[in-house]
């Protein structure tokens, strides 16, 4: 079984280069586009619910989204009803950006699955679904002890 994890990082990975590659331009990293895709598609995001929706560490995503904010893609902004919750809003500057993500996304993983047919990428894309949904599980369990 090391074998999956090693494929799966060395997929990460490769996907972090090929976003770099297709984003550096726009100002944002292979490690950014994520966090453009959850802020546009859930704007308003809390930064908690940020760090549990991409499995990252808050930390991590403290340090992500100032980065963000300096380059002006997003601002945040303490909720209405709790104060301490900093929810997450896009700028235009990330609005604009985000249906390039998409598509670099979409092609991405068009660009992976290529040479699979459709019954193939349909079971392992479900098979994935069921390896991230245990990840998550045991990641869970783990930060309760």
């Amino acid at each position: 079984m090391d074998s999956l994890m090693r494929s799966i990082n060395r997929t990460h990975r490769c996907s972090k280069r090929y976003y770099n590659e297709k984003l550096n331009a726009d100002g944002i990293t292979g490690n950014q586009q994520i966090y453009i895709f959850q802020i546009c598609r859930h704007p308003g995001i809390s930064q908690e619910q940020l760090s549990q929706r991409i499995a990252v560490n808050k930390s991590n995503v403290t340090r992500q989204l100032c980065a963000l904010e300096q380059n002006g893609f997003i601002r945040r902004q303490p909720s209405p009803e709790d104060k301490r919750v900093l929810q997450v809003f896009p700028t235009e500057k990330a609005e604009a950006l985000y249906p390039k993500v998409l598509d670099i996304m979409r092609l991405w993983n068009s660009l992976l699955l290529e040479d699979f047919s459709e019954n193939e990428k349909s079971l392992l894309l479900s098979m994935m679904q069921r390896v991230q949904e245990k990840a998550l599980l045991l990641a869970e369990e783990e930060e309760t002890r």
